[in-house]
């Protein structure tokens, strides 16, 4: 915490959460800040470990790069610690592959002063080499993504919001207009109203043409007598 400092109001996050989220990563194999900041947002165990922080990557890389001396003995004292107190084993932190011996006899509890020694210095080494591997995959991701893009971003033509709704509202517009155009070229079939306008307009020219036709006189002419 004296190592923390800043010179402009409250720092964003808390320094205590950044060590254990960088502590927690660097033990599980995950060195990238890219990598940290994504699991911050994807993972249970780290957003556990963050209480739902979501730093950004620049951020983990920042804090990283200026504390770094701080870091890597701080993280030496936690794993000594976790070690002592039957909370971790060597073996769970030598995530790239590297054997540090140990022995878990019982009457070795009592470790000699030469071989705590020994054992800081062996945990010196794993915390540099997770520290050199971590700056080696910034660096690495930084030449190929540039330094402010984490490389999971919406391609540029939808990163600006103005634009992307104007986009969407002239796709939506495009859509409606054909739906209309497709309503509009299929033929519709009449309405109530309309069919039985049209059967009473049809029995009526029915009933003008039929008193037009000429009709049989129903009386026969009368016939003359002797005829």
């Amino acid at each position: 915490m004296r190592a923390y400092t800043e010179v402009k109001g409250y720092p964003p996050y808390h320094p205590a959460m950044m060590v254990a989220l960088l502590l927690y990563a660097y033990r599980s194999g995950v060195y990238s800040s890219r990598r940290i900041a994504r699991g911050c947002e994807e993972r249970l165990d780290f957003r556990a470990v963050t209480a739902l922080n979501q730093p950004d990557f620049r951020t983990i890389s920042e804090f990283r790069r200026r504390y770094l001396d701080a870091l890597a003995g701080l993280f030496v004292q936690v794993l000594a610690f976790c070690r002592k107190a039957g909370l971790a084993g060597l073996e769970h932190v030598a995530v790239d592959g590297t054997k540090i011996k140990a022995n878990a006899s019982n009457k070795h509890k009592a470790m000699s002063y030469a071989r705590m020694v020994e054992a800081e210095a062996e945990l010196t080494r794993e915390v540099d080499a997770w520290l050199v591997r971590a700056a080696t995959e910034d660096a690495a991701e930084d030449a190929t993504l540039g330094s402010t893009r984490r490389g999971d971003e919406p391609p540029d033509r939808m990163r600006d919001k103005q634009a992307r709704l104007a986009r969407i509202r002239a796709a939506k517009a495009a859509l409606e207009a054909e739906a209309r155009a497709a309503e509009t070229a299929r033929p519709r079939p009449p309405s109530p109203l309309t069919a039985a306008l049209n059967h009473n307009q049809a029995e009526l020219q029915n009933t003008s043409q039929a008193n037009q036709s000429p009709r049989r006189s129903a009386i026969s002419p009368i016939r003359k007598a002797g005829s």
